[in-house]
């Protein structure tokens, strides 16, 4: 066909598919790469140890999984900013990337855990992998660099042979370890230590258990606030609340700390109608105060299937003055949600309240064409995964401006996570993202404090 074609049409044509090829790739090594080191990410990295795990249990042989986890990462975040934080992980990932063996694998699995996939070990060159790691990022984050102090934590588990555990086990095993080295002091290694460091790890999510039965019945959660600003005209247009749990020492412990236990112990819905309660009694007194305000509620995946909390929302809408059109649901997209159907009847009846759903962190998790095309929506926050590097990033820039057109298209507002400096916002800007929050915006603030309506 394209012998027929005049030269000209035949170059507009070829350079049209090139580019075509060129931005699938592009994509293809996007869904399988975390944007900020290049390595891995959770998704390849799992895909890798599925096959390992297989092969060892058919052919022989063992392999090791190394969970490492950045100890001072929050202090430098908390310090310096979250610029400095993320240079302290690509520090780190270049020594593993340098230190590993050829045929290892490497990726970055969250915002401070790499995991190391080693195929064919034993316990010695796994644990000799370990220490050297360790000491080659103790040796360069010295007391007095630019960064401060700064070590690892690392956790070791061991799999292979017909019998042998899966890969979610090992993954799971090694995380343990990895938590029992933080326990123990930090800047060490431990190596799995089987049964005995299941029941630690079953001791260790019953305590938080108890803490958030605890902070539920004496009045020990509290919220936090922060501004999402409009990029057209820089002033802020909603608030998203945080909720905060204070801990034993008194110190204010965000929901990431504690939420996993919370969803595994069936605890996550009450908090989450903690959080929904006081959400719609800040509304309702700032109504009536004369100044109203909009409020973003996070709602779990669990409860997105629970129909008792859509129950209580509804009830709580009905009974109280709150205006349903200033509170926005989000639903976290990196949250596996089983039933899509319940879902999408729950994001349905809170529109037909008259409130509006966010689909949260899109581009990170499961499925997101799922959520698009499934459970109705208004709002898009784009994941932060995709904002930290996107002035140096040519792929977190496509995969944005990618997001930006699709919510174009279906008439839905953006909002970008995790903003920290002058030129993200200008490229965000350009792109057409409709608002943005992060650090540079306007950092969390103690809801009591009130809330801020001055521009950046």
């Amino acid at each position: 066909m394209l012998g027929k074609l005049a030269r000209k049409d035949r170059v507009v044509i070829e350079n049209a598919l090139h580019e075509a090829e060129r931005t699938e790739a592009q994509l293809r090594y996007l869904a399988d790469h975390d944007p900020l080191t290049d390595l891995l990410n959770r998704r390849s990295f799992r895909a890798k140890l599925d096959r390992n795990v297989a092969f060892t249990a058919r052919y022989g042989g063992q392999g090791a999984v190394m969970i490492i986890d950045i100890d001072g990462l929050k202090e430098v975040n908390d310090r310096l900013g979250h610029q400095p934080g993320d240079n302290l992980i690509r520090r780190v990932s270049g020594i593993l990337r340098q230190r590993v063996r050829e045929t290892d694998i490497v990726a970055r699995l969250s915002g401070d855990e790499f995991a190391v996939l080693m195929p064919q070990t034993d316990t010695a060159g796994a644990l000799q992998l370990g220490e050297d790691l360790r000491a080659q990022v103790a040796e360069g984050f010295p007391a007095g660099s630019e960064l401060g102090v700064a070590t690892i934590s690392v956790g070791i588990t061991m799999f292979g042979g017909k019998g042998g555990a899966g890969a979610e086990a090992v993954l799971v095993a090694a995380d343990q370890a990895m938590y029992r080295a933080k326990e123990e002091g930090r800047n060490r290694i431990a190596l799995f230590r089987g049964p005995d460091e299941r029941r630690q790890k079953l001791r260790r999510g019953q305590t938080t258990s108890a803490r958030i039965r605890d902070a539920l019945t004496q009045d020990r959660l509290s919220l936090a606030t922060q501004p999402i600003r409009s990029l057209a005209s820089g002033g802020v247009e909603r608030y998203e609340l945080l909720l905060r749990m204070t801990g034993d020492d008194g110190e204010l412990l965000p929901a990431a700390s504690f939420i996993e236990v919370a969803e595994r112990s069936g605890m996550v819905q009450e908090l989450d109608r903690w959080v929904v309660g006081r959400a719609l009694e800040i509304l309702a007194e700032r109504e009536r105060a004369g100044e109203p305000v909009s409020l973003h509620v996070n709602i779990s995946g669990v409860s997105m299937t629970d129909i008792s909390v859509l129950e209580f929302i509804e009830r709580r809408l009905d009974e109280g003055d709150a205006d349903p059109g200033r509170c926005t649901f989000e639903i976290t997209q990196t949250a596996r949600v089983e039933d899509y159907e319940t879902a999408a009847g729950f994001a349905d009846r809170l529109t037909e309240f008259g409130c509006e759903v966010a689909i949260d962190d899109y581009g990170a998790g499961f499925g997101p064409f799922d959520y698009l095309k499934r459970v109705p929506f208004d709002v898009i926050k784009i994941d932060g995964s995709f904002i930290r590097d996107m002035p140096r990033n040519d792929a977190d820039q496509l995969t944005v401006k990618a997001i930006v057109q699709i919510a174009r298209g279906m008439g839905k507002t953006t909002i970008a996570e995790f903003v920290q400096d002058d030129a993200t916002t200008r490229m965000l800007r350009d792109y057409g993202v409709d608002m943005a929050q992060g650090y540079h915006l306007g950092r969390p603030v103690a809801a009591s404090e009130g809330f801020t309506t001055d521009p950046a």
